[in-house]
């Protein structure tokens, strides 16, 4: 189950751009217009600009319980996914692809394993979900200005967020999300703390190789009746923290 809630994990990085650490939304004025926040609406462009790229890839620097992990995940837009997880200490690796009804696992060069009919759909859904249908709010983003993001000349944009309980302003965490000043799409979404603004929580970039392919594998383990059921992965989005939902 753990590769499972890595997968959903990678599918809120998505998702987490959109909402992190957001309450619900008050009900707007009946004469209100919607999305009145312009760095929010430009937030949101960029969002939708990634989702109409057709392809592209997600890499994610982030602590977990088993210490520093890598999470790469490349999507072909509407269904497929292609996922790998790997833990810096140990070099170790597990991988899940996505294709259609369709998904499989593997750990290390291990052969893959075909996952179950029922898990696969929950991973398209959550795809589908996070990923592919466009996001309602993304919440109330303020624009920081120009700046640069790993060598990118960026637009800024800070997710303000309510303290929770037993946090001051010095403590709480925050959510930066960078767009490029040329092109509008996305380039960075970090979780900082106040103060250590040079090593994020967390850390996803976004790029477009042009040779991304998610092809179904073809060293498939033949179904075995004495063998454990796999664990499956989890998909992830556009912009929330893995493992956390934020």
């Amino acid at each position: 189950m753990r590769r499972i809630a890595l997968i959903a994990a990678s599918l809120a990085v998505l998702a987490s751009a959109a909402h992190a650490q957001q309450p619900a939304p008050p009900e707007p004025a009946a004469d209100a217009k919607p999305n009145a926040n312009p760095c929010a609406n430009e937030v949101a462009a960029s969002l939708e600009k990634l989702r109409n790229a057709s392809w592209f890839r997600m890499t994610s620097d982030m602590f977990t319980e088993n210490g520093p992990t890598t999470m790469q995940v490349d999507y072909v837009l509407p269904d497929r996914m292609h996922q790998k997880v790997t833990n810096k200490l140990t070099k170790k690796t597990s991988e899940v692809i996505l294709i259609g009804n369709e998904a499989w696992s593997r750990e290390g060069e291990g052969n893959w394993i075909p996952l179950k009919a029922n898990i696969a759909a929950e991973l398209q859904t959550q795809m589908q979900n996070s990923v592919v249908q466009q996001q309602k709010d993304v919440g109330p983003y303020v624009c920081k200005g120009r700046t640069k993001f790993d060598g990118h000349d960026v637009m800024s944009y800070r997710l303000d967020s309510e303290l929770g309980k037993g946090e001051t302003v010095k403590s709480q965490t925050y959510r930066m999300f960078y767009v490029d000043a040329m092109t509008g799409l996305p380039v960075g979404n970090v979780l900082l703390v106040p103060r250590h603004d040079e090593k994020p929580i967390f850390k996803t970039t976004y790029a477009f190789p042009l040779d991304i392919q998610i092809e179904a594998p073809k060293n498939v383990a033949p179904p075995a009746s004495s063998a454990p059921p796999a664990a499956a992965p989890a998909p992830a989005q556009p912009g929330a923290t893995p493992g956390t939902g934020k």
